[in-house]
């Protein structure tokens, strides 16, 4: 059985979006499956720490492709003032984005509902979709924030060594 990660599932889920199975889609692809949002920089970070060598322009291609092919979307991450990327979930859906850790967590239900029936009688448009994501700190970054500012300060000098 192949797991999610491995090159032969990575190669099956390019074939659906009727994508070409090359090794650096299968990278990428690999990446984004881990669940949380990466920008194309944390993407060429991550190969490159694990000694594959991308290119800028071919992962900036492969996200734009992902993203047109409905297998990725992009989210503006406020902090970075940057995009970042991560798989689109099946459905309808909203999502929280920890801005740490950037661990996604899908939304069920549209609290927008009512609110686009609205605007469809007032404005009298035909919506066809809306986004909607909420940005903060996971449980796990609050706690770790938390963590950290109850640590005593660090007295050493800039040397290292304790003053």
């Amino acid at each position: 059985m192949t797991s999610p990660g491995e090159p032969a599932a990575c190669g099956e889920i390019l074939h659906r979006h009727g994508l070409k199975n090359t090794p650096a889609r299968r990278q990428v692809l690999r990446l984004l499956r881990e669940g949380v949002v990466l920008t194309a920089d944390d993407i060429g970070e991550r190969l490159r720490d694990e000694g594959r060598t991308p290119d800028p322009s071919t992962l900036y291609r492969i996200l734009d492709l992902f993203t047109a092919r409905g297998l990725a979307e992009r989210h503006y991450l406020p902090d970075l003032r940057k995009y970042g990327f991560s798989l689109k979930a099946a459905g309808h859906r909203h999502r929280l984005i920890c801005l740490r850790c950037r661990r996604v967590v899908e939304i069920d239900r549209c609290p927008l509902e009512a609110f686009e029936k609205e605007l469809r009688e007032t404005t009298r448009f035909a919506i066809t979709g809306h986004n909607l994501e909420w940005y903060g700190l996971c449980p796990d970054c609050q706690a770790a924030e938390a963590r950290r500012e109850e640590s005593p300060p660090d007295k050493s000098g800039p040397d290292g060594k304790a003053q």
